[in-house]
């Protein structure tokens, strides 16, 4: 562990150490699902991108930070390192709010982070004076009350974020800066499903009450999307939109559902991430993130606009992306289950893809003309190769 702190400020040492201490300490930590197995692929891909486009030093320490974190949360063995590991991740990303947002409003949101993680964590701590087996191994063979099944939902559907607790994060997306608002979309939102998913077996409590959520999340948010004039509190929305579709997939009693929640969570990350950065490099152009400022990028920088469109169209949900094959089987799913439920997806598909389609209208056509020299273009490539990489699946068939 000394180690890996001496050669925190340097990727490489990072990257080695990490692994020496995983494999060190297999009695704490381990794979138990390949879903967390392609998490873990997915902090070290956002962390080596925000390491090439990422100058400021204090910035990368807290990233990797919370990308440490994170590892060791989706390799927790037991729930109480969970537990821990899941609180932690909070530190970072405030830390990166207040010390390098750029407007008044970041203490604003810190504070609604703030009530919204400790009004959600608190009860778990209730949950210490009668649950013996915390430091017990292994998840699968959990089965829990309803008492206590309520409180671990009501922890991590907070970091999903479901609707109704999804008001701190477009808030943190809209103060944070780049770096931290990619963390936060790519990779901090997986540790709240991350964690539904290690209780899963007893998910046969409140499944109507989720129904409802979810739905509400899903066309609440998408109709939030389409009067927004901001985009990074589009694109956060957009976000609360996927997550609401993610958790609906993991509620349907079909084992291809639940492989598209998986399948979508790992195309969530890669996208959000992406949109993020793009936003944060025209804003740090123009000092604007309203939408009206976003067109004739055609003129400006055609390498950008091709990447820009491979992101919103996985946004989007277009073949051959991860986010069409795993709203595929949710909506296949959907349709088996309920044909009155099909229909609610379809006009949730048809106005996301509508506010989808919108941003980039705007964003490639008009008559102004920018100077924007963008050199790390190149970077861009790796992440959208894993954003249309739909292989994955042969982890899970």
């Amino acid at each position: 562990m000394i180690f890996l702190f001496i050669f925190f400020f340097d990727l490489f040492y990072f990257f080695f150490f990490s692994i020496i201490l995983f494999c060190s300490s297999s009695v704490f930590f381990f794979f138990d699902d390949n879903s967390f197995f392609i998490l873990v692929l997915m902090s070290f891909f956002i962390l080596g991108f925000i390491f090439f486009i990422e100058l400021n030093t204090f910035v990368l320490f807290f990233s990797k930070l919370l990308v440490l974190i994170s590892l060791f949360f989706f390799l927790s063995l037991n729930f109480f390192s969970l537990y821990v590991f899941f609180e932690l991740s909070l530190f970072p990303i405030l830390f990166l709010i207040l010390g390098f947002g750029s407007q008044i409003e970041k203490i604003l949101s810190s504070y609604y982070l703030l009530f919204y993680a400790s009004f959600c964590s608190f009860p778990f701590l209730y949950v210490f004076f009668f649950f013996n087996e915390f430091f017990f191994f292994g998840f699968l063979s959990f089965k829990l009350s309803f008492f206590f099944f309520l409180i671990f939902c009501l922890c991590f559907l907070m970091k999903f974020p479901i609707y109704f607790f999804h008001l701190w994060l477009p808030k943190a997306h809209v103060e944070a800066p780049t770096t931290a608002s990619m963390l936060l979309a790519g990779l901090l939102l997986k540790l709240g499903t991350g964690g539904f998913l290690r209780i899963m077996t007893t998910m046969f409590f409140l499944v109507d009450l989720f129904f409802f959520f979810s739905f509400l999340g899903m066309l609440f948010c998408s109709f939030i999307c389409l009067f927004q004039s901001d985009s990074k509190a589009l694109a956060a929305y957009s976000s609360i939109v996927h997550m609401s579709f993610l958790f609906l997939g993991l509620l349907f009693f079909f084992m291809s559902s639940k492989l598209g929640s998986i399948i979508l969570m790992l195309g969530h990350g890669y996208t959000s991430t992406l949109m993020f950065f793009m936003i944060g490099e025209f804003f740090h152009f123009t000092n604007s993130r309203m939408i009206y400022f976003f067109n004739s990028f055609l003129n400006s920088n055609l390498f950008f606009v091709v990447f820009f469109f491979f992101v919103f169209l996985s946004n989007m949900g277009i073949p051959p992306s991860l986010s069409f094959f795993s709203e595929f089987f949710i909506v296949v799913c959907s349709f088996f289950f309920s044909f009155y439920f099909f229909l609610l997806v379809f006009f949730y598909f048809v106005i996301s893809f509508y506010y989808s389609l919108y941003f980039l209208v705007c964003f490639s056509v008009g008559k102004m003309n920018f100077f924007f020299s963008f050199s790390n273009i190149n970077y861009l490539f790796f992440l959208v190769l894993m954003m249309f990489n739909f292989f994955w699946m042969n982890l899970f068939y």
